[in-house]
């Protein structure tokens, strides 16, 4: 009688679980698939160590950090999108005329190949990478200048 109890209980748990992962959009499913297998890995782990079994443990935890990494590297491959950064702007605001690179590197309409000079390697300086700067900035600084040179 107990393990038809049991068996009743564990139908009924199975279809209050299945009833709530058919309301979860594909994204949270997929994260509790990795979720489901990395907490059964872990106990696994877990129980094998207690029992003894190390053998049997070693593999249990690999699987843990596979999955771990799996999804870790599922996620930086798509943050990336690509190569493209999220932070930085797209292609299309990238376009810069000859008012935007003055207002960037802080010049008057008049200024000169030489006051061009001086103002792209005062912010250069400030704003490189290697300084703390970010590649975006650095570009755009490069940009300006080549702009203003050009014409």
């Amino acid at each position: 009688m107990a393990y038809l109890l049991l068996g009743a209980v564990a139908v009924i748990a199975l279809l209050l679980v299945s009833r709530s992962l058919s309301r979860l959009s594909r994204r949270a499913l997929i994260l509790t698939g990795w979720i489901s297998v990395l907490i059964l890995a872990i106990t696994a782990v877990v129980i094998f160590v207690m029992a003894g079994r190390f053998a049997l443990a070693a593999p249990a935890g690999a699987l843990a950090l596979w999955g771990m990494r799996a999804y870790l590297l599922a996620r930086q491959i798509k943050a990336s999108a690509g190569g493209k950064s999220q932070n930085a702007p797209s292609k299309a605001h990238m376009a810069m005329d000859k008012a935007e690179a003055l207002e960037i590197l802080g010049l008057e309409a008049t200024a000169s190949p030489a006051d061009i000079e001086a103002a792209y390697k005062s912010l250069i300086v400030k704003n490189h990478p290697d300084q703390g700067g970010t590649d975006w900035l650095a570009a755009r600084l490069n940009e300006a200048r080549s702009i203003l040179l050009d014409d």
